[in-house]
């Protein structure tokens, strides 16, 4: 059955905004039994891993050119952590990205990027996609964060009442299943497949791609949760690895236990679309071609609510 639930935030600080809490956010979820330090290194295929790095307990994306984008919801944090080496924000680069003036929309949206001062990072300039990635298009996400449980831990959950009721159960008798999360931090990149193409509002609208936790489809099947907020959403087209999203928020089940850091199977992924927001990123991300060449010889850069779909049965 559908139901309506509130958008959580996977954000770096607890806030309240339009009635709705958002939590510090932690790290992507793969549907692994003892995933351990699986996919917490760059996969076989790249899409731009080194490209991921840290802003407080959020993550971002550098972009090149000395450019990094998030979420405005985790900021600047004074600067990125890529590889572990501390980059920071040039003063008063900040830039909110707009909506484009879409009716009956917010002015700004939950994306901001900002620039480096000072020497910058000897990484490649990441292409930002032109074209959406269509539904049923496999993306791969990397976000920053804490490690999962060994296991899946299993609920019975009454749905039929106000509040619903989730019990703690073995897996004989559960109707839901999912992952809880412990402490700590650290990257790691898992798959999914687009299924949700629409605007959606974190105390912001945002024009934006979601997709659905499913058991069973792979090891890598991925899931956000709390700290993943301003990670990558990679995407293949015609070859060639895109920047297509940047992770927002995580859809949420009526009183989900440990609410933003557990992955619930068939919650959903929020991320912004980047080919609606790439004209931005591009006039302030790619200089003029005389600006390009001298930064390019000084850095070494090479050119380059709770909405959700319940599926369980029942």
């Amino acid at each position: 059955m559908d139901q309506r639930a509130s958008w959580r935030w996977v954000a770096g600080m607890a806030v309240l905004i339009a009635g709705v809490s958002a939590r510090p956010a932690r790290a992507v979820v793969i549907d692994r039994v003892n995933a351990g330090s699986a996919n917490t290194t760059a996969p076989a295929d790249d899409p731009g891993w080194n490209n991921v790095g840290a802003i407080g307990i959020g993550a971002g994306v550098y972009l090149g050119y000395g450019w990094v984008l998030t979420a405005n919801h985790i900021g600047s944090g004074n600067g990125i952590n890529l590889g572990g080496v501390t980059y920071t924000m040039a003063p008063g680069s900040g830039h909110q990205l707009t909506n484009a003036g879409a009716a009956g929309k917010t002015a700004t949206t939950d994306l901001y990027m900002f620039q480096l001062q000072g020497a910058l990072p000897n990484l490649p300039a990441i292409r930002i996609t032109s074209i959406a990635p269509a539904n049923g298009d496999t993306v791969t996400m990397i976000g920053r964060g804490s490690v999962q449980e060994a296991n899946r831990t299993f609920w019975n959950v009454n749905d039929s009442s106000t509040p619903w009721v989730w019990t703690e159960t073995t897996a004989a008798l559960a109707t839901d299943a999912g992952y809880k999360t412990t402490g700590g931090g650290t990257m790691r990149w898992g798959t999914n497949a687009i299924d949700y193409t629409d605007w959606f509002s974190v105390g912001a609208d945002v024009f934006g791609l979601g997709t659905t936790f499913d058991p069973g489809v792979s090891n890598n099947e991925a899931q956000v949760v709390v700290g993943d907020s301003g990670g990558a959403v990679f995407v293949k087209q015609a070859g060639a690895w895109s920047l297509a999203g940047i992770i927002i928020a995580q859809g949420m089940f009526p009183q989900q236990p440990g609410g933003t850091s557990t992955a619930v199977f068939f919650g959903t992924s929020y991320f912004a679309d980047l080919s609606y927001y790439r004209p931005q990123i591009m006039a302030l991300a790619v200089p003029e071609p005389a600006a390009m060449t001298q930064l390019l010889a000084a850095s070494g850069i090479g050119v380059g609510v709770w909405w959700f779909r319940r599926r369980r049965a029942g």
